[in-house]
Order: structure tokens, then C-alpha cells, then sequence
């Protein structure tokens, strides 16, 4: 089962999966790094509905990751800048299932209010109970 933890070291959220290895452990870990406000992970747990719901090629990005969902895997695939998007630079992937995938984003949302409440600061999100 995958399991992350909290980074220490952070000013922001953030997920770290020691336990699993290279690429997979920064490939999951940018999955969940763009999404440490509530409506960012609203928003992913919106497009995992419509991958659940069988909407075919259900993708999202962000700096890192691009996530492509299907009903029943998710893959992660390495974003590309630059030459290496041009040059046949064959980017790093990883696959988990959709139903770990949603397990992933709804452990992180509960760890993102966590950290927010130990982290409290003037300019820090609202998030519901």
C-alpha cells in the first residue's frame, strides 16, 4: 500500500514517499505538490469522478506530473520542458490504480488540513471541517 509523509522541511505541504523508488517516489509526490489548497484538490477529486464515471482520457497537470486517468489506472507521466519536449526525450512513468489514486488525494487533503492547523499563518486557505 502506498503511504506518504509529511515533509519536515517544507514551507508549504508536502508528500514524500520514501518507501518507493526511483522515479515512482517524484512522480507521486509531484501528483500531490501542486494541490495544497482546497480547491486544487477539489478539483482533482472532480476529474477522478469523471475518470470513475468511465469519461475516457481524463488528464491533469501541473508543474511536475501530468495525471492520465482512465476507470481503472492512472498514470503518471514526467512533464517535459523545453528540448527535452522536442527532442525524443522519452519521459518517466509510473502507474497505480484510480482507486489508490483517490485513496492518495483524499489522505492528502486530510493531511493538508493537518499541516495548515500546525502551520497557522495570516495568508493560509480556509479549509472546511
Amino acid at each position: 500500500m502506498l503511504k506518504f509523509r509529511q515533509s519536515k522541511t517544507s514551507f508549504r505541504p508536502r508528500a514524500v514517499f520514501y518507501d518507493e523508488p526511483e522515479p515512482r517516489n517524484w512522480l507521486l509526490s509531484g501528483m500531490l505538490d501542486d494541490h495544497f489548497y482546497e480547491e486544487d484538490i477539489a478539483m482533482f477529486l472532480d476529474e477522478i469522478a469523471k475518470a470513475e464515471a468511465g469519461e475516457p482520457n481524463v488528464v491533469i497537470g501541473n508543474h511536475e506530473v501530468w495525471v492520465k486517468m482512465s476507470a481503472d489506472r492512472v498514470i503518471l507521466e514526467e512533464m517535459l520542458y523545453g528540448d527535452d519536449k522536442i527532442n525524443g526525450t522519452v519521459p518517466k512513468q509510473t502507474e497505480l490504480s484510480l482507486a489508490e489514486c483517490k485513496r492518495l488525494v483524499l489522505e492528502w487533503r486530510e493531511a493538508v488540513k493537518r499541516w495548515y492547523a500546525e502551520h497557522p499563518r495570516r495568508d493560509a486557505p480556509i479549509l472546511p471541517n
